[in-house]
Formats: C-alpha cells, structure tokens, sequence
C-alpha cells in the first residue's frame, strides 16, 4: 500500500467515524456476530444486577474466546475489501465480503494489509487458515444478507420500479442495531430513556419556574432554533411553482445535519455545572446518549 494513498483512506474513516478503518471495521463486524450469537454485553452483572439473556448465547468469556476470531478474520476482510475498492469499511457489499472471508479472495486476505491489525503475519495466516473460524464468518455473513433480502421483500408494497440498494455492511449493521437481539431490547433503549427523563427534568423546571435561563442559555437556544424553523429553500423553484417540493425537503437534510452541529457544540454555560444545569443535562442526554448512539 503506497503510505500517502493509505493515510488518506484512514484520514477519511477518521472523518466519518471517528476512528480508524481497523477500529470502525472491528465495531461493525463485531455488531453483527454479536446479533448472529445473542451475545448481550449489558448480560453482565452491574448495579441492577444482570440482564437475562439469549439461553443459547454465549457469556462474555465464551464470545472473547471462540467468537471474537471471527470478528477479527471479518474486519480483516472488510478492511481488504474497502482498500481495494477505494471506500470506506461501512461501504463494503456483502456478498464482496463473503468472497472475502470464505470464497475466492480468501487465499490473499492476510497479504498486503498486516501492518494495520495488531497481529503478526504467522498469527494472521493461522487466523485466515482456521476451517471452524470461516466457516463461523460465512454464517454470519450468509445469515445477515438473508436477513436483509426477507427485510426488503417486506417493503415490497412500496417499490416504485427503482432498483433494490446494495447490501452494505455498514446498512445492516445500523438495522441490528436498531431492531436489537431478538427477545431482548435494543442496546440504545435505556440511553434514549435516559436522554427522555433529561428532556422532561429541563420542561418540569421551566414550568414550575424552579430554573431561569441565562443569556448563555438563551444565546445557544437561538442558535439552535434558526436550525429548526429554516424553511426548504434550495434549489431555487421555477416561476409560479408554489414550495416547498419535495426535492427541497430532500435536500434540506442539510438543515438537519446543522441542528445536530448546533446541539453539539459544547455550550458555554455547561462547562460551569452540567450535573446541576436542566438544559446541560437535556442537551448532554440527547446528543451523546441519544443521537450518538443511534448513529454510530
């Protein structure tokens, strides 16, 4: 791999992920074995004691042990199959990584990228050479793309002629996330009630008058609120055509993506007391408990 065309591919997932392209392909696999096995990482005993799980899933020593090779031999794949097509890992077909892990590019999965994954080149060649282990990857793999096509032919009804969108990895990750383990509720439920409780806690003490907004406080409303009420305004509509269409609604997702740049932004006023701030704590429970875990 030439060093300046491999910088600029991992600077990308940096930019859309926030790590690299080994670190966002562990994450993604790692979501779908886990979704695959039933194994719950909130399973585990803490505060409330543990959540039940799957009879059939493994514990946290079982799924490290046997299944976490299999994670790593499928983001192996996902980074080999996103190098050579120039993209990044989330972007990856399935059927492209499949060919990968267990099919007619797997001879050559652990040569030209074992500078990245922290794993010496016999460990890697003894990983790829595993029978069990891709044969555990194809599973998972299969499993997700038949998962998807059963998904799609339930949509059905509503297909206007365009053609069906290619299985991504990245796709199906954000769609196991969202449904959750069967049986079980999503990972991100008990985040966004959180976030929910923050957002009731801030209108209980605005209504009560227990709490008055600041002009920090008013400040970073404004600049939220502009995000929120602009109206759909691009592309410009020919004469006597009355707006909003719907290519302007399309298009003003970009709006969107400036409310949640704007709800980001560190506030002033929650640098001073965030524990005791309503409208900290509404911001800080929706942005990083909600949005982020929603999107990641």
């Amino acid at each position: 791999m030439g060093g300046g065309a491999r910088q600029d591919w991992e600077r990308r997932h940096t930019r859309a992920y926030r790590m690299g392209a080994w670190g966002r392909a562990l994450v993604s696999c790692g979501a779908l074995v886990a979704h695959h096995t039933g194994y719950d990482r909130r399973a585990v005993r803490g505060p409330g004691g543990p959540r039940l799980r799957r009879p059939d899933a493994p514990d946290w020593a079982a799924f490290d042990r046997e299944w976490m090779p299999v994670v790593e031999l499928m983001a192996l794949a996902a980074c080999r199959a996103a190098w050579e097509n120039g993209g990044l890992a989330d972007d990856v077909e399935l059927p492209q990584l499949l060919g990968w892990v267990d099919g007619a590019h797997t001879h050559r999965l652990a040569d030209g990228y074992l500078d990245a994954p922290p794993r010496g080149e016999d460990a890697w060649h003894r990983l790829t050479g595993d029978d069990r282990c891709r044969g555990r990857a194809r599973d998972v793999v299969t499993a997700a793309v038949t998962q998807a096509v059963v998904e799609s032919r339930d949509l059905s009804g509503a297909q206007d002629g365009t053609p069906p969108g290619a299985l991504l990895l990245g796709t199906r990750v954000r769609a196991v996330r969202a449904g959750g383990i069967p049986g079980l509720e999503p990972e991100w439920a008990g985040e966004i009630r959180w976030a929910l409780e923050q957002v009731d806690r801030l209108h209980l003490a605005v209504r009560s008058g227990l709490w008055r907004p600041t002009p920090a406080h008013l400040e970073y409303a404004r600049a939220v609120l502009e995000t929120l009420v602009a109206e759909p305004d691009h592309p410009p509509l020919p004469d006597k055509v009355a707006g909003p269409t719907w290519i302007q609604r399309i298009v003003r997702f970009s709006h969107l993506q400036t409310t949640v740049l704007a709800l980001t932004a560190q506030p002033r006023f929650a640098v001073v007391g965030p524990a005791s701030d309503p409208l900290a704590a509404a911001v800080g429970g929706v942005t990083h408990a909600g949005l982020a875990t929603l999107t990641f």
